[in-house]
């Protein structure tokens, strides 16, 4: 089922979305219990949707900042009675925080974020330093971190930023960038760039389970 066919924004400020949120029952919501997919920005809905009939396992839930692209992916899980995803107006850096247990999260992926080009607006991007912790305490060990952008320059700051995780395990070695679809799923946005030839930068990390030392209390 295409679910993308409105015009929408491809981008919009985050920090618009700044608004307390209500945290779901997410027992209510999916009917079960179940490790999160965590899906970020996930536009027009076909990444996500394709998410959770792939993976029936997992309590699919996409973040977006734009009220008609959730409402989109609502309507279109409805639609397919796809009852493992669900999608709410949320800002990722704001509210993930609350949003979701720790150590639920056994799947994120962060497709084509907004670069934000301008230096004074890199706050604005979604995976930096000072989120990057929040979110690793949000995933369980062993999860993994999957990214996709078509700025370079983006896709190789968050290398760096990633990289520099020790927490972080790069899957295609250190400084690499995987060399082909990482989950074997596309978005609108790829598609788009596969079809005019042009580059699309993809890494995948898996987090690390934490050692015996750091297990200790008082450690």
């Amino acid at each position: 089922m295409r679910v993308h066919q409105r015009r929408h924004r491809m981008h919009a400020n985050p920090f618009a979305v700044r608004h307390e949120i209500e945290v779901p029952d997410w027992g209510s919501v999916y009917g079960r219990s179940a490790p999160f997919a965590l899906d970020i920005g996930f536009g027009p809905g076909m990444f996500v949707l394709e998410l959770a009939r792939q993976h029936s396992t997992w309590n699919v839930l996409g973040v977006e900042i734009r009220q008609h692209l959730v409402d989109m992916v609502l309507e279109g899980a409805a639609a397919e009675g796809l009852r493992n995803v669900h999608a709410v107006l949320a800002n990722a850096n704001l509210h993930v925080e609350r949003l979701l247990p720790e150590g639920s999260v056994a799947f994120v992926s962060v497709n084509f974020p907004d670069p934000w080009f301008k230096h004074r607006h890199h706050k604005r991007r979604v995976l930096t330093a000072a989120w990057l912790p929040v979110l690793l305490g949000k995933m369980q060990p062993e999860a993994e971190l999957h990214f996709m952008s078509d700025y370079e320059p983006l896709a190789r700051y968050t290398l760096t930023l990633l990289d520099r995780e020790a927490r972080l395990v790069n899957l295609d070695g250190p400084g690499n960038f995987a060399t082909e679809s990482t989950t074997g799923i596309t978005s609108e946005r790829e598609q788009t760039h596969l079809r005019r030839a042009e580059p699309v930068y993809r890494l995948r990390y898996r987090l690390r389970p934490p050692t015996l030392v750091e297990m200790m209390p008082g450690c």
